[in-house]
C-alpha cells in the first residue's frame, strides 16, 4: 500500500511540473528581426536576417552564393509553411525540439542556431 502512494505521489508531482503550458508565449530574446528563407530542408532552415547583424557568413553548396548574418532555426509557431518573402520574427527560448541529424547532401548549416516565432509576414 506504501509503495502504491509513493506512485501515485510522484505521478502527481510529474504531471504538476512536466506538463502542458497553457499558453504558447515563449519568453523573447530579441523581437523586431525581419528576414527571409534561403534553404529549407529535413537538416536545416536557413534564413537571413535582414536588419540586424547577427549570424555568420554562409555558401549555399547548391549554387555556391554566399550570405551574410545567416542563421540556423527552428520556427517554434509554425502552423503552415507558405512562408514567402520577408518575415518578422522574434528568437525565442529554446524548447526541446526533434531535429533531423540526416546528413545533407551539400554542406553544414549556417552556424548560428536560434528557436524563432513568426510574427508578421
Amino acid at each position: 500500500m506504501r509503495s502504491t502512494t509513493v506512485l501515485l505521489s510522484v505521478i502527481t508531482l510529474f504531471m504538476l511540473f512536466c506538463g502542458c503550458r497553457k499558453d504558447d508565449q515563449k519568453p523573447v530574446l530579441q523581437k523586431g528581426l525581419r528576414g527571409k528563407i534561403i534553404v529549407t530542408s529535413c537538416v536545416t532552415t536557413a534564413v537571413q536576417v535582414l536588419n540586424k547583424d547577427i549570424g555568420a557568413t554562409w555558401t549555399d553548396c547548391r549554387d555556391q552564393k554566399t550570405y551574410q548574418n545567416m542563421i540556423d532555426v527552428v520556427i517554434t509557431n509554425l502552423q503552415t509553411w507558405p512562408i514567402e518573402g520577408e518575415f518578422t520574427f522574434d528568437i525565442v527560448e529554446k524548447e526541446p525540439y526533434f531535429k533531423c541529424f540526416a546528413a545533407d547532401y551539400c554542406g553544414p548549416a549556417p552556424s548560428k542556431f536560434y528557436h524563432i516565432a513568426i510574427t508578421q509576414n
